[in-house]
């Protein structure tokens, strides 16, 4: 048996950025941050009696105790086979709720919410949807079944930058990853306070989130300029509402979502006057989360920042703790040509740095940083020249590749902006690994 720290521990306030710091300690190594019994006793008995500690020892103690414990456990990925998992049931339900699905197990307190008409609407307009994209995505997880071969994926990491609010097709192509970190413009907020909601505000929220969901839905990608307004409703605010009721549909189960400052020093400063504050702060989150049928739990990290090369001088260090996470999988779709962009020259080379496995359509990483060693290439589906107004990143070479090989395999499944009628196209590159 384990038992997970975070939700266990009742902790001051002022200790939080500890656990945080602990946190990142085992992420570092490559650990979930799961203890064993024992020695979640001995850091609780560490808790029991701090009065015997000064503050700052007592910060010290329990940072050393979850990083080293982190380590001497030898756990990676998911939890092992004998782990218990006690799932959020008021998250999970909420999920549920706005995923038209009545929530399982019951909670009393929502009982009153789907008995309203507006819920059997949603719970109609949901189920049709959904039976649409799930269709979709069954031919996704076949053609990954088929093509993607990615050895030890149970311990990697996958980095999904411009993500926006997109659980969908990151956990379709790549289900048994450890982790997964995704960072984008739009902030991630919280769930909605289901329990206090009014009947008519309820179905205000559930006419928001169906609009949230029209554009990935159909055409398999959320379109930026919508989600400022879809994202920013009185009822739906951020991407950990749609996230998490992605997840639902998906039968996963919300264990917990706890907002992260991965920088709490540049949060106090950026909070003093005068100070020269960016124009959109560091926001994050993380949403540990389990599939039922299977023991263990997978984590989501979600930040929302400008990862412009700008904008990242406000926080120096975020690409290198998205880069510590070495021979990582990136996924990057629907992605506006940004990394085209010298804008982003940082965000694409600790991409072309750090991941040994790149799943992109055309408007990820130049194809010609791709079609030279280390990397090695294989090409689905169709090229198309972009679409109004982003003609500007059409690439000869890419298009160049496809038309020379007569023999390119299919895709089977909208990918991109050229959605429509099978015309989207995938890279898949690889990076080969040196003989020495």
């Amino acid at each position: 048996m384990v038992v997970a720290v975070s939700g266990t521990w009742n902790i001051e306030t002022s200790l939080r950025k500890d656990v945080i710091l602990a946190s990142n300690l085992s992420m570092a190594i490559q650990r979930p941050l799961i203890l064993p019994k024992e020695s979640f006793n001995l850091v609780s008995q560490i808790i029991k009696f701090k009065v015997f500690f000064n503050l700052e020892k007592f910060r010290k103690w329990v940072v050393l105790a979850v990083a080293l414990t982190a380590l001497l456990t030898g756990r990676e990925g998911r939890a092992g086979a004998n782990d218990v998992v006690e799932f959020n049931r008021r998250a999970t339900a909420t999920a549920q709720l706005l995923a038209g699905i009545t929530p399982n197990p019951p909670e009393p307190a929502f009982d009153r919410l789907t008995e309203l008409d507006a819920w059997k609407e949603h719970q109609k307009w949901m189920t049709s949807q959904w039976a649409q994209v799930r269709s979709r995505l069954d031919t996704m997880e076949s053609w990954r079944d088929h093509e993607l071969k990615i050895a030890g994926a149970h311990k990697k990491t996958l980095i999904y930058p411009f993500s926006g609010p997109d659980f969908l097709n990151p956990y379709t192509l790549f289900p048994n990853h450890a982790r997964y970190v995704f960072f984008s413009l739009e902030r991630p907020s919280a769930m909605p306070d289901m329990e206090s909601v009014s009947t008519v505000q309820f179905a205000k929220l559930l006419t928001d989130v169906r609009s949230a969901f029209r554009d990935i839905f159909e055409r398999n990608y959320f379109i930026t300029s919508y989600m400022t307004k879809q994202l920013t409703t009185p009822w739906i605010r951020g991407t950990v509402p749609v996230m998490a009721t992605m997840m639902a549909l998906m039968n996963r189960r919300i264990v917990r979502v706890e907002p992260i400052d991965l920088f709490p020093e540049l949060t106090r400063a950026f909070d003093t006057p005068h100070s020269q504050r960016p124009r959109l702060l560091l926001r994050g989150v993380r949403i540990d989360f389990a599939n039922p049928q299977v023991p263990g739990t997978q984590q989501l990290y979600y930040y929302s920042l400008d990862a412009t090369d700008k904008a990242l001088e406000h926080y120096p260090e975020f690409l290198s703790w998205v880069g510590q996470f070495k021979n990582s999988t990136a996924l990057i779709k629907s992605a506006s040509y940004l990394l085209h962009d010298e804008q982003f020259y940082q965000t694409r080379s600790m991409l072309l740095e750090n991941s040994d496995f790149i799943v992109q359509d055309d408007t990820g990483i130049p194809y010609r940083f791709l079609s030279q060693s280390p990397w090695s290439v294989k090409l689905y589906g169709k090229y198309h020249k972009p679409i109004r107004p982003m003609e500007y990143a059409y690439q000869k070479d890419l298009e160049a590749a496809f038309i020379a090989k007569q023999g390119t395999a299919d895709l089977p499944f909208p990918f991109g902006y050229h959605w429509r009628g099978r015309k989207s196209g995938l890279i898949l590159a690889s990076k080969e690994r040196s003989s020495n």
